[in-house]
């Protein structure tokens, strides 16, 4: 096999896991085998082989001695470092364009926010971790600073595994109740989120704009925090 059409069936087999990981056929700390993923998809161990190094780059599978490859449990704590990291580098990002965005990047954030939407309608989650990671590039792309945006991708590959962390955070395990578990918190809205969010970057106001952006990840990022530390004490007191 050339090494081209290895490179083509090793992204085909990413894609196929990289989908299950995110649309939760494949849970936390599932195990993944190489020759039962090769089984299904009808090729080599090699191409699997480097599909799951992909996926390991990008946070959603984890490479452990003696145990093979697990869909990656993403703790809490670093879902809330990434959540801070990646939106105080767009925060930086705005701040150097002035808190204002090119028109022709504000039209490309609707298209995506479109996107969404429909994503969210129908219940696609892998959509919604691509229309989120176009969306957010575009403003930290609006500084013109290539080394933050460079900073900004190392976290990117991380962006599908901390959706994960949300989706699982704000589902309620069996035996659990909201009023226990979230206390005043909900679901988040992704696409209300992000309106909201194109609204006050579409304004003159920066501090206003900087504000939303701002509560937009860390919030998300400390409400995860909150919810999984409740979680633990009363898992404690059973």
């Amino acid at each position: 096999m050339k090494n081209g059409e290895k490179k083509i069936l090793s992204e085909k087999v990413a894609d196929m896991l990289r989908a299950k990981i995110i649309n939760g056929e494949l849970q936390a700390d599932s195990r993944i085998i190489e020759s039962d993923v090769a089984k299904c998809m009808e090729v080599s161990r090699g191409p699997v082989r480097e599909a799951l190094k992909i996926l390991e780059f990008e946070g959603l599978v984890t490479y452990e001695s003696n145990k093979g490859c697990r869909v990656t449990n993403l703790s809490m704590e670093d879902a809330y470092e990434v959540f801070f990291l990646r939106g105080n580098l767009e925060i930086m990002a705005l701040r150097q364009a002035g808190g204002r965005l090119p028109d022709t990047s504000l039209l490309t954030m609707r298209s995506y926010l479109e996107g969404m939407e429909r994503a969210q309608k129908d219940k696609n989650l892998l959509q919604m971790v691509q229309m989120d990671e176009l969306f957010h590039r575009e403003i930290v792309s609006a500084g013109n600073m290539k080394r933050l945006v460079r900073m900004w991708e190392s976290l990117s590959p991380l962006n599908g595994a901390m959706f994960l962390k949300v989706n699982d955070t704000f589902e309620l395990r069996e035996g659990e109740t909201a009023e226990e578990i979230f206390g005043n918190y909900r679901r988040g809205d992704n696409y209300e989120a992000h309106k909201l969010l194109l609204e006050k970057l579409s304004g003159i106001d920066l501090e206003s704009a900087v504000l939303c952006l701002r509560n937009h990840y860390v919030q998300t990022g400390e409400r995860i925090y909150k919810i999984e530390s409740r979680r633990r004490l009363l898992k404690k007191t059973l």
